[in-house]
């Protein structure tokens, strides 16, 4: 009676522990169920990463591709909220109840002038519209094929949590996750899971700049630009004095400083002086500090060009004189890395391993590389190892890095595009599109849920994650960049 005893308890541990426990990267039964479910839909997830593809909507603007990533939630029994703060195409969708509440992000917007087809030479669908260059097509329906894994493992293996999908448009802006983080959105969830298309199968964990993104816009007077131009006072000599004072800046700036600009209205015609200019910036830095004293610095310059153009009449409303506006539109902080939830990611990508890729796939490729002048080398066939002491400065900004201050986040990228090839870019755009990268996608669809599936079945390795979390912003009193009166937006010529 004892020996069955002892065999029925070592078996009831064998079988729990299939389930609950296991250390990350290990293979479980819960994991099987999701991996298998990404295995029977195939065909679902990646019709919805080409239709989105095919969309390809701007930000703020993706109203076809945000209806379909929600429904497919919604119809599997996430209850979803859309419009939030104050977004039409963001979105927030949740399945199930109780501790560890985990975030997966989704992100759906194209971006201007990428048309492409899925071709090794440039070849737009429509010349001058909408494309997936960052791949954001791939992202959404990953993360949603993610999410619907993972549910299909909780429904099965009654698993305790709740997973919370947020819709974030407007990624290449900074927009959605900004103001989401500002509005309280993320404030109960205890970890966030993230990923990306890329040309590599990796973890990473660089740093990131911190961001404030703003439009001024200067006031003039209109007169004949020939006929009498003294009579007038050229909103585009603003930006323009506006433009050489910054870029006098530059000398005083820290090295890790940035900025950057475009003129998004430069007047209607050449024989009329302007009344009306605009001019959109982003400032960078290695944090938000930095960011901010440079900001202060550009905001006297904003003064200075006003009082340069003006002369005389600065100040005075009866000559027409409307002070600068400056129009705040974004900001985002560095990243805080959480290297406790970066081991886990890896873990489990490390898990899937890389995508394989048949010859005709890896010959798509090569030509694709060679077409865009960089070194053919094929796809990325590894997972790289986890490097937890990376560079200590990078070019980039996100808006992920807001989530991260609020609590724990690390994500992944996989090799949707070949390597070599930049994101942004007509090459990019194509491979986002082809079968490859709709290939690769579903190796983030598992390593999503594998990540949930996790700390769901041994909430315990949250510990250290938390631990570590708290000591990160020990000394940082996060405050949402933009306050309370701001509403997403995007600079003027961006805007319907």
């Amino acid at each position: 009676m004892r020996q069955n005893a002892v065999r029925w308890t070592v078996a009831t541990f064998i079988i729990t522990f299939s389930l609950v426990g296991a250390q990350p990267g290990t293979m479980t039964k819960v994991k099987k169920t999701a991996s298998e479910w990404v295995d029977k839909n195939i065909k679902t997830i990646q019709k919805a990463s080409k239709t989105v593809w095919d969309y390809a909507e701007i930000a703020l603007k993706e109203h076809q591709s945000a209806k379909l990533l929600s429904g497919m939630l919604e119809d599997a029994g996430f209850k979803v909220e859309r419009g939030v703060s104050d977004m039409p195409t963001a979105f927030v969708a949740e399945y199930g109840s109780g501790k560890p509440v985990v975030a997966f992000l989704a992100e759906y917007d194209a971006l201007p002038g990428l048309s492409q087809k899925v071709k090794t030479s440039i070849d737009p669908v429509m010349t001058g519209a909408g494309g997936h260059g960052c791949g954001h097509s791939l992202f959404g329906a990953g993360t949603v094929g993610g999410a619907l894994a993972l549910k299909s493992a909780m429904d099965r293996h009654n698993l305790k949590g709740t997973i919370r999908v947020y819709g974030t448009p407007a990624e290449e802006q900074v927009v959605a996750k900004v103001f989401m983080v500002r509005d309280g959105l993320f404030d109960d969830v205890d970890v966030c899971f993230d990923w990306h298309p890329s040309s590599k199968n990796r973890v990473s964990v660089l740093p990131s700049k911190a961001l404030r993104s703003f439009e001024v816009t200067f006031y003039g007077r209109s007169a004949h630009a020939s006929g009498a131009p003294w009579e007038g006072v050229s909103a585009l000599d603003a930006v323009e004095a506006f433009e050489t004072g910054v870029n006098l800046l530059r000398e005083h700036m820290p090295t890790t400083g940035r900025i950057h600009y475009v003129v998004t209205d430069g007047g209607g015609a050449p024989n009329v002086i302007p009344a009306k200019a605009s001019i959109w910036m982003y400032n960078r830095a290695k944090d938000w500090p930095e960011v901010m004293k440079i900001y202060r610095h550009v905001e006297t310059i904003v003064k200075a060009a006003d009082m340069m153009a003006w002369g005389e009449e600065y100040g005075n409303p009866k000559s027409g004189f409307k002070p600068a506006d400056i129009n705040m539109l974004t900001g985002v902080y560095e990243y805080n890395h959480n290297h406790e939830v970066a081991k886990i990611v890896h873990a489990n990508l490390s898990l899937m391993g890389p995508t394989k890729y048949t010859k005709a796939e890896e010959k798509f490729a090569r030509d694709l590389q060679e077409a865009f002048g960089v070194d053919v080398e094929g796809y990325h066939t590894e997972v790289e190892e986890l490097n937890l002491d990376p560079p200590r400065e990078s070019g980039g900004s996100t808006d992920v890095a807001n989530i991260s201050w609020v609590t724990p986040t690390a994500g992944f990228g996989v090799s949707n595009w070949p390597q070599n090839i930049p994101a942004h870019s007509w090459a990019s755009t194509a491979a986002s599109g082809s079968e490859p990268g709709l290939k690769a996608m579903l190796k983030a669809c598992k390593v999503l849920a594998f990540n949930a599936i996790d700390v769901m079945t041994d909430p315990s390795l949250l510990e250290p994650v938390r631990k570590e979390f708290i000591e990160s912003v020990k000394a940082f009193d996060y405050e949402p960049p933009v306050g309370p009166g701001v509403k997403p937006g995007l600079p003027s010529h961006m805007r319907e």
